[in-house]
């Protein structure tokens, strides 16, 4: 049973112990199965607020642990600690497996990513896909972290991150490594992360991040049909060279 909780002020699942402890698409499908059609699509958009919680909890904190960082080191200790924590594993997971896909088979799993990253103006997953002769582009309008958090969050009712009582900190400087741009959100820098670590293993980009320092401007990810088809300046905005050939 789904109740709106007043404190809360969204739907949460009520019962006892045991019915708590069921997984919430478990109760859909046994729904669907009795005929309780109702409540199976109460329960399924009910799926999106009961993630949503801890799935903001984590990027809020990200950033807020980078910002701390920023503020006692400075902003290149922020590049290192991201870094640090993208190459060992996570980006080269994902470099190992993308690297074998076809490129819309890339941008099918993305949006399956993104989907459940919350993106979209209401964070139930919603995105959209443009695909011209060059490349496929993922819109998140927003996106569900460093969009959200940029903006401020409609869905739960609090403000943008960078201001009070959030003031989450961003670059100072311009560096190479954050596309050249002083004022970028320290959360946002993993995304320039995602284009620098593979253009180190294997050449290219395996996307680039439409960047735009207007904080209600979509957030947007490029993945061209063929790297020679990345244009220069996705290299050079990085400090990096568009290999020879490519």
């Amino acid at each position: 049973m789904l109740i709106v909780h007043p404190l809360l002020k969204r739907p949460l699942r009520a019962g006892g112990p045991r019915e708590l402890g069921e997984p919430t698409q478990e109760l859909v499908v046994r729904a669907i199965e009795e005929g309780r059609l109702d409540e199976a699509k109460e329960l399924a958009r009910y799926m999106i607020p009961e993630g949503k919680s801890l799935h903001d909890l984590f990027c809020d904190w990200i950033w807020d642990i980078y910002s701390k960082v920023g503020a006692q080191q400075g902003d290149e200790a922020v590049y290192r600690l991201s870094r640090a924590t993208q190459e060992n594993w996570m980006m080269r997971r994902t470099w190992k497996a993308f690297s074998k896909l076809p490129v819309l088979e890339q941008v099918q799993l993305t949006c399956e990513i993104m989907r459940a990253h919350r993106c979209g103006p209401r964070q139930d997953g919603e995105v959209g896909v443009e695909e011209n002769g060059e490349r496929y582009t993922i819109i998140m309008d927003p996106c569900g972290s460093g969009g959200r958090m940029r903006r401020g969050d409609p869905v739960d009712g609090t403000p943008s991150r960078l201001g009070p009582p959030y003031s989450f900190g961003v670059t100072r400087e311009a560096h190479w490594w954050c596309w050249g741009q002083k004022g970028v959100p320290y959360y946002c820098l993993h995304c320039a992360v995602n284009e620098i670590l593979p253009m180190e293993w294997g050449g290219f980009p395996l996307w680039v991040t439409a960047y735009d320092p207007d904080h209600q401007a979509p957030c947007a990810w490029h993945f061209y049909k063929k790297p020679s088809l990345i244009p220069e300046i996705y290299f050079t905005r990085l400090g990096k060279t568009k290999p020879a050939g490519l």
